[in-house]
This record gives structure tokens, C-alpha cells and sequence, in this order.
């Protein structure tokens, strides 16, 4: 991130989380939990430019850094991630699984200046989106911070 920094440019962070997927594992086992993961992955890995980032940030959760992006245009991109999501239909040996997910949006230099930060800030944009339903995106604005939160 340090030639984004270097040429002045930006970046936007993607914050993405299964919606329920400890249900996929308890109701269904983690084989079918891992094959919902690996369907999100191959979706993204198809959905963002050769150029963006995709990591699996821990259990279900993904990170996308999309370079060269900023808010405006990465809530278009993540909202059709969860579109495509939304209408992924995972075939199971006994059943067919369809998920939601939920994403939070940050954006660099904008809402922070260091790389975590905006991590952290598209984690907290994420959990409003958790807490406001779910099956959204939701962009970080700086009333969602609070310092002495749990996040």
C-alpha cells in the first residue's frame, strides 16, 4: 500500500461476511461450509478486476482491496457482489444452499489514513449492516465509530 501512498491514490476496502453461516455448519457440516466459502471465492475471484485484492480474512469473512477505487464507485461493485451472491445457488449432496451477505465499505485516505484503520473502519461499517438487517452493504461514515466500542 505504499505506492497507493507514494502516488497520492486511493483505495477502497470491501469487508465481506456470510450472513448466518454458522447455521450452514451446524445444520449441514463443515464440508458444506467450505463449499460455500470456496463458491464465494470463485465468484469474487470472477466479480473484481485482475488487479484488486482478495483475501480470506478469517472463518467466514473476505477482504477485498479494490486499488484505484474509491467509495463511490466500490459500493456498486460490493452491492453486486451481494447480488450474485444472493442468487448463487450451492448444490449440496442433499440440498440446494442459498446465502446473503453482508459488506462494509471504507475508504482510503478518506475515512483513515493508515491501511488498518480503513480495515477496521470497513469491519465497523460491516457490523452496522449485521446490525441493520443484514444483506446489505453499508458504507463507513464516521458517526459508526466509537472508541470506546467492542468491535
Amino acid at each position: 500500500m505504499s505506492g497507493v501512498e507514494r502516488k497520492k491514490g486511493v483505495f477502497s476496502i470491501l469487508m465481506l461476511d456470510f450472513d448466518y453461516f454458522k447455521q450452514v455448519n451446524d445444520t449441514h457440516g463443515h464440508e458444506a461450509g467450505d463449499k460455500v466459502l470456496k463458491a464465494l471465492a470463485e465468484l469474487l475471484k470472477h466479480t473484481v478486476r485482475g488487479s484488486d485484492i482478495v483475501v480470506r480474512y478469517g472463518g467466514e469473512e473476505f477482504l477485498v482491496i479494490l486499488l484505484d477505487t474509491d467509495a463511490d464507485n466500490a459500493v456498486p461493485v460490493a452491492e453486486k457482489i451481494r447480488g450474485e451472491i444472493a442468487a448463487t445457488k450451492v448444490n449440496l449432496s442433499s440440498t440446494v444452499l442459498q446465502k446473503t451477505i453482508s459488506i462494509g465499505v471504507a475508504q482510503y485516505p478518506i475515512d483513515a489514513d493508515s491501511f488498518w484503520q480503513v480495515v477496521k473502519f470497513a469491519d465497523v461499517a460491516l457490523y452496522e449492516a449485521k446490525r441493520t438487517g443484514r444483506n446489505r452493504v453499508v458504507r463507513f461514515e464516521p458517526a459508526m465509530w466509537q472508541e470506546d466500542a467492542k468491535y
